[in-house]
């Protein structure tokens, strides 16, 4: 397994088991008042922590243990990875895009906009990563 590819489950799980964290403890029966919005701020303080902790760690560890993979620019494969798993999220972030737009007009809460906004992030982030991680299994 490449350094690259590495960091990327690094970059999966803990996108996965923060937001996942996030998603099932946020408290829902106060989404429709203001202090839905606090609550967003305050947790995502943890949520960040956890995934720039957990991200420089594992970073910090897989160079020191092969720093000669850490240093190797990327090569035409790993460019052609991260182009499909890019344009994989385009589309979900596109309709989550779209989903904000009529969450407006309809007339959701600032803290379900919020909330919609962040999911359609984190899912757009976790099916980029996942299809480069898919990409590098497969041998492209």
């Amino acid at each position: 397994m490449s350094f690259r590819e590495k960091i990327h489950w690094v970059a999966f799980t803990s996108l996965a088991v923060a937001f996942g964290w996030y998603f099932l403890s946020y408290p829902w029966s106060i989404v429709d008042q203001p202090r839905g919005v606090w609550a967003v701020a305050g947790m995502l303080v943890p949520v960040t922590i956890v995934i720039i902790g957990s991200m420089s760690i594992a970073a910090a560890a897989l160079a020191i243990r092969a720093p000669k993979e850490a240093q190797l620019k990327e090569d035409e494969r790993e460019k052609t990875i991260h182009l499909r798993g890019t344009h994989a999220a385009y589309y979900p972030l596109v309709i989550g895009i779209w989903g904000n737009l009529f969450a407006i007009f309809h007339h959701i809460s600032a803290a379900g906009r919020l909330n919609l906004l962040i999911a359609t992030v984190v899912v757009a982030e976790l099916i980029r990563v996942g299809a480069q991680l898919y990409y590098y299994r497969r041998g492209y």
